[in-house]
């Protein structure tokens, strides 16, 4: 009874991810479908309309011709036009410019958002979380230090997304090996998925500058 119970946990962690994995893209997929395959004459052609991932198609579609049309002059022009509309309405203004605002920093190739994963002690003397480094403290905060500080995103468990921003030292900040990817998938985890790598425990401050001055 005990190698069969193995067995079974084995089969189970195997098929698991592939089973939750292929689950997710047929939801992602069956949404699409909903949404866009009504605007697909697809009986008109003599196709059957009950095609999985038509809508997704469309959607890579529409969405490829829409971001080539705001590369443009007149796609610049209306974006312009847009922002501007929804800037004066109250409560909408607040929400746009903050998803557009977030939705920039993650697009963006020249922003250094999650792009080091540090070590910093919290929440005691002692006691260690993985954070993400986003960038150098500035504005107020700031000028009310008298030492360098950075802004860290620390992620909770066993989801990511959601956590909390803290304002830490740069002496207090220990640069880690892993990369994003490598940390997020330990977090998921809750610690069960290290990832091998060759941990360097280096101080962050003996590493060039987050800005240029």
């Amino acid at each position: 009874m005990k190698k069969i119970q193995n067995f079974f946990l084995s089969g189970l962690l195997i098929i698991a991810p592939l089973a939750l994995s292929l689950y997710a893209a047929w939801f992602v997929v069956g949404i699409a479908d909903n949404i866009f395959k009504p605007f697909v004459p697809l009986g008109q052609f003599g196709i059957p309309s009950n095609i999985p991932g038509v809508g997704l198609i469309v959607a890579f579609v529409f969405f490829t011709i829409i971001g080539a049309i705001a590369g443009s002059f007149f796609g610049r022009i209306y974006h312009k036009i847009v922002e501007g509309v929804l800037s004066k309405i109250p409560g909408l203004n607040t929400i746009y410019s903050t998803v557009k605002q977030i939705i920039d920093t993650f697009a963006t190739t020249k922003s250094n958002a999650f792009k080091e994963v540090v070590l910093i002690e919290y929440p005691q003397k002692g006691m260690y979380a993985i954070g993400f480094l986003t960038s150098e403290t500035k504005g107020e905060i700031a000028k009310k230090k008298n030492e360098k500080m950075i802004n860290v995103f620390m992620p909770s468990t066993p989801n990511p997304t959601t956590g909390f921003l803290m304002f830490v030292p740069l002496r207090s900040v220990i640069k880690l090996s892993m990369t994003v990817d490598q940390a997020i998938k330990y977090i998921i985890s809750a610690g069960l998925i290290a990832p091998n790598v060759r941990v360097i425990k280096k101080s962050i401050t003996k590493k060039k500058k987050l800005t240029k001055k």
